[in-house]
């Protein structure tokens, strides 16, 4: 545990569930910046019919039809969802964000990032 206040990186996709409180800890005692990963596969679904997927930590499977429309809609309206609660969080918690995505540069945004903190 650190006695003094640090400048802390936290870098996840924020889709487990349960790190809530730990960051809000964090935030309190540390000056966090989160990394936010995101992949634009895992956005737009195309159509191929009957997937199974597989849950990469718990191992749980299940079938999902990209032809349908209405869990397409609830698969989006979900993720939606989820990016407000997140960023509320880090707002209420102070929290600074820097997006980035798999397919594209990292560097850049956190490059801005710290040049706007520079001139705050």
């Amino acid at each position: 545990m650190q006695t003094k206040t640090s400048v802390v990186f936290l870098v996840s996709d924020f889709v487990s569930a349960g790190f809530e409180a730990p960051l809000r800890v964090s935030a309190k005692r540390h000056d966090l910046i989160t990394i936010s990963v995101s992949d634009p596969r895992e956005e737009i679904i195309p159509s191929i019919g009957l997937v199974e997927l597989e849950d990469a930590e718990t191992g749980e499977t299940t079938l999902f039809d990209t032809r349908n429309r209405k869990a397409l809609e609830a698969y989006k309206k979900e993720r939606e969802m989820r990016r407000t609660r997140l960023e509320d969080l880090f707002r209420s918690t102070g929290v600074d964000e820097i997006r980035v995505s798999t397919d594209s540069d990292y560097v850049a945004p956190i490059v801005k990032f710290f040049r706007k903190r520079e001139k705050s």
